[in-house]
């Protein structure tokens, strides 16, 4: 059980690695793989490489260094790996925490004598650049453990006391379920590492020879071990950057566009994935409180589910009366509902941040000019900025969420406000004095700057020269 300080120093470790370039961190991964294989003590070697291992794997290309054991155990589903499963346990994903707790139930409990030799072996092959001996190893490896992991999964299974010490070992029901996962993958590790070596590291597009490819080395493998056969896809679209493509190979395997033969066939999990995903999305944000919400990350979360829509829908022919459809349409429903509560307060949060006053003896309707008593308020300012980033970012995707009219009436609210404002704004500049005078400008700064945030530059400069020339009279 990692200690409150251990924990504190992996945090202040991982924040400074974070911060190291790309050469940088290549170059000390290396070296501590190499010193490590060398058996050189006096180093936290794993509390630096598992802060290391996250940005090693968001690096684009091939990654060099002398992989020790551990790396060669974890090569077969390093596609697999996630930081964070915050859906749960989902097959064909396997959280990096889990990694180190299964290494180390091998080491200490499940192969204490195997696994040593087979690190030395791996140690001694990988510094003389034997490759054939290191393959072998490796191989040796990746089937030991795999059946070792295996007999002790079915042993807990049959023993509630067994499993009770295996989930406490693996970090809980999460981790024991990894475990599974890690040794399904292990068990047709000479498919999965043939794969990784026909596939690119990242796909922009997973085109027909990939796709072809797959299926050859997907069908050899389902032959023999069909459950294991789906973590080839499952692999190969950890590297997609549109997952939806991965559809592109279940097409292919069903010889089929359809939604309805598809949803029934072996591989309608990653259907059902997709689709998981789009909903998470969508309950995420009806939970959202409006006006406290993160709405930089709330937009990521929209584009990533109208670029999961779009491609779903682009993949295969989807019936809007089937079961698929039906979910895709409901969780679109429930999105684009989130956004429109979200985005209904807009125009208030940019009333206060460019507040009017009334002036004159004429009652509620009497004419308004821009309050300038104060200067802007900073927070109130950071808060329309973000309102009108998420606007910006919205438009361009508002339609495959159904959420188009809605968005075009609020930006049209806004742009409306902000032009009467302008106006006005500028009125008062010419004539202003003393403090509010200088209240004056830093509005319009402020006003150029919410045009920054809704994408119009051009009309950001122009009410800054409108304002320069106003304030000369």
């Amino acid at each position: 059980m990692m200690t409150e300080q251990q924990a504190s120093i992996r945090q202040k470790l991982a924040s400074y690695l974070a911060q190291l370039p790309q050469p940088a961190v290549l170059k000390l991964a290396s070296g501590l793989e190499r010193e490590r294989l060398r058996g050189n003590s006096g180093l936290p070697y794993d509390m630096i490489l598992s802060g290391l291992r996250p940005l090693l794997a968001s690096f684009k290309g091939k990654r060099p260094g002398m992989p020790d054991a551990l790396r060669q155990f974890c090569r077969p589903f390093e596609d697999l790996l996630v930081d964070e499963d915050e859906d749960g346990v989902r097959q064909g994903r396997i959280s990096r925490a889990s990694v180190m707790r299964v290494w180390s139930w091998l080491e200490d409990e499940l192969m204490p004598d195997a696994l040593p030799d087979l690190k030395k072996r791996i140690a001694d092959h990988t510094l003389k650049g034997d490759e054939i001996a290191l393959e072998a190893a490796v191989s040796v490896m990746h089937a030991s453990a795999a059946a070792a992991i295996r007999a002790a999964i079915s042993s807990a299974r049959q023993d509630s006391s067994k499993r009770s010490q295996a989930e406490k070992r693996l970090g809980g029901e999460s981790g024991f379920e990894d475990a599974c996962e890690i040794a399904s993958v292990l068990a047709v590790a000479p498919a999965m590492l043939r794969l990784q070596a026909a596939l690119p590291k990242h796909i922009d597009d997973f085109d027909d020879a990939m796709v072809a490819t797959m299926k050859e080395i997907y069908e050899e493998v389902e032959e023999t071990a069909p459950e294991e056969a789906l973590y080839l896809p499952f692999a190969a679209m950890g590297r997609l950057k549109e997952p939806s493509q991965i559809l592109r190979f279940v097409r292919k395997v069903a010889h089929q566009r359809n939604d309805k033969v598809i949803s029934r066939c072996e591989l309608a999990v990653f259907g059902e994935q997709l689709l998981s995903d789009m909903e998470s999305i969508a309950h995420s944000a009806e939970t959202l409180r409006p006006g406290h919400t993160d709405l930089d990350a709330l937009l990521e979360d929209v584009r990533r589910f109208a670029h999961l829509s779009r491609g779903f829908t682009a993949e295969i022919d989807l019936r809007r009366n089937g079961e698929w459809g039906q979910r895709l349409l409901a969780a679109r429903a429930r999105l684009s509902a989130a956004i429109s509560q979200e985005m209904s307060r807009f125009e208030t949060e940019l009333v206060r941040a460019l507040p009017f006053h009334q002036f004159g003896q004429y009652g509620r309707g009497g004419p308004m000019r821009p309050d300038l008593a104060k200067a802007p308020d900073g927070a109130r300012i950071e808060k329309v900025k973000a309102c009108l980033r998420f606007v910006n970012g919205v438009m361009p995707i508002c339609e495959p969420l159904g959420a188009q009219s809605h968005c075009r009436s609020i930006r049209q609210q806004i742009e409306t406000y902000l032009a009467s404002y302008e106006d006005r704004l500028l009125e008062e500049l010419r004539v202003a004095t003393g403090t509010a005078r200088g209240n004056a400008e830093e509005f319009v700064e402020a006003a150029a700057r919410l045009h920054e945030a809704l994408g119009e530059d051009r009309q950001a400069e122009i009410l800054r020269r409108r304002g320069q020339v106003a304030a000369r009279g």
